[in-house]
């Protein structure tokens, strides 16, 4: 069995309390509704029935009682004494549903039966205990040949009924509610494979972390534009500090070998690999550095949009052999030091394309124009390309996406990579809830 993280498990209930809201809601919604439409009201009546004789009764008389009033109450619930009172009362039921309405009990130390009855009707309930007694004290008599059986309280009509109680069912309802609520909470967390938490990917992957980065996605939204680059849009964002982190961790993580070349893959699409790629460039950019971000994924890459610049790119430069027009394909942007080469058309060979000799020459050529390239690769599940590119470059960053990346698929990405003898940088974990703390760290920042 997994080993639970409790406190992050307290942090995943916290974030998800709308739904135990939601669940509760919905519960005693549902339960109100079976209570004033559904549930069918029941009455109750009671008759109590003493064992007793009008002769004096001798200890080993009241000994003998006590010892028949299990007998008795097996008696108030025979076919004779039921069937009897069906057919007195000209009732609909059968033995055994009229059995289901009559429940029989003694009251500790004492002579004394109850004989309850429920029903919807509270009359009907009422005329078949009192009939059940007197049958009852019938069938004694011709058992025992005893007159010992004499009714105690008579029933009575109840004016309401019995299984009706609004406020404890509600109060039910709302602790079914919450109990069911936190208990789908829990099988969620407990049986989702995605990422939780950096440690998690650190202890994992036994990889460095090279930097996490804060969910922006409300920032993206308000400018309505997922393709938005927002280090460059929103300058005082603490994705900044964020993406400044990577590229510090970079820089002394190449201490022993330069690294000029970095591959940025992913596990699957969708983890923000290219909106990872896009921003550290132009991080690396600002710190006056020549850069060229290259967009190596033939098959689906969005860097074009990203920048808005015209797509032939990688593609069509491999495919034409063009290397010494190389400069017509690299496209600069607003931002000072950064170039982009996007993907081009999309080929049908895109893997055959970047293995082959002319994509080396390529990078080759590339590699001495520019002081860092950034190579936007594709996701590693079922595609070769990045494990091809993998080996052309210095070091390759996988990004992982919190609650999103499955746990399962990032250790296969790097296993894959090891496999090709990748030099790997670390994980980059992508969309980290925004906790209080770094809001504080922005305003401190900034202000």
């Amino acid at each position: 069995m997994e080993e639970l993280d409790i406190k992050e498990l307290f942090k995943y209930f916290i974030k998800k309390i709308w739904v135990v809201f939601i669940i509760t809601f919905l519960v005693v919604g549902l339960g109100t509704l079976y209570s004033l439409y559904i549930k069918i009201p029941m009455y109750k009546s009671t008759t109590s029935v003493i064992l007793a004789n009008d002769q004096t009764i001798t200890q080993s008389d009241l000994t003998l009682y006590q010892k028949l009033i299990n007998t008795y109450t097996q008696i108030v619930t025979s076919k004779n004494v039921l069937n009897k009172t069906i057919s007195d009362l000209n009732l609909s039921y059968n033995y055994d549903e009229l059995k289901k309405h009559v429940s029989v009990s003694a009251l500790t130390d004492t002579e004394i039966i109850t004989i309850s009855v429920t029903d919807e009707s509270s009359t009907k309930a009422r005329d078949i205990s009192e009939n059940i007694a007197d049958n009852f004290s019938k069938e004694v008599y011709k058992i025992y040949d005893l007159t010992n059986v004499s009714v105690l309280d008579k029933a009575e009509v109840s004016d309401t009924p019995y299984n009706y109680n609004i406020v404890k069912e509600e109060i039910i309802y709302s602790a079914a509610g919450v109990l069911l609520g936190f208990a789908y909470l829990f099988l969620l967390y407990y049986f989702d494979r995605n990422v939780k938490n950096k440690e998690e990917v650190e202890e994992k992957l036994q990889l460095p972390i090279m930097g996490s980065v804060r969910d922006c996605s409300k920032e993206l939204k308000n400018k309505n534009n997922k393709d938005k680059i927002l280090l460059s849009d929103f300058p005082r964002s603490g994705f900044v500090e964020d993406v400044k982190t990577i590229r510090t961790n970079l820089d002394f993580s190449g201490m022993d070998k330069k690294i000029n070349k970095l591959l940025i893959t992913s596990s699957i699409p969708g983890e923000g690999k290219s909106f990872i790629s896009s921003n550290l460039a132009i991080s690396i950019a600002q710190n006056n550095k020549k850069v060229l971000l290259l967009d190596c994924d033939l098959r689906k890459g969005v860097v074009h949009r990203k920048f808005n610049i015209k797509n032939i790119g990688l593609s069509n430069l491999i495919a034409k052999k063009d290397i010494d027009n190389i400069s017509s394909y690299i496209n600069s942007t607003n931002i000072n030091n950064l170039d982009v080469i996007t993907r081009g058309i999309v080929p049908p060979n895109p893997s055959e394309l970047l293995n082959s000799n002319t994509f080396k020459v390529i990078l080759k050529k590339l590699e001495e124009m520019y002081d860092f390239i950034i190579l936007d690769g594709t996701p590693i599940t079922n595609l070769p390309d990045s494990l091809i590119v993998s080996g052309l470059v210095d070091k390759t960053l996988i990004v992982s996406t919190i609650g999103y990346t499955p746990l399962e698929l990032l250790k296969n990405t790097k296993k894959s990579l090891d496999n090709v003898n990748a030099s790997l940088a670390g994980v980059i974990v992508n969309k980290v809830p925004v906790s209080k703390s770094g809001y504080y760290y922005s305003s401190y920042k900034y202000e």
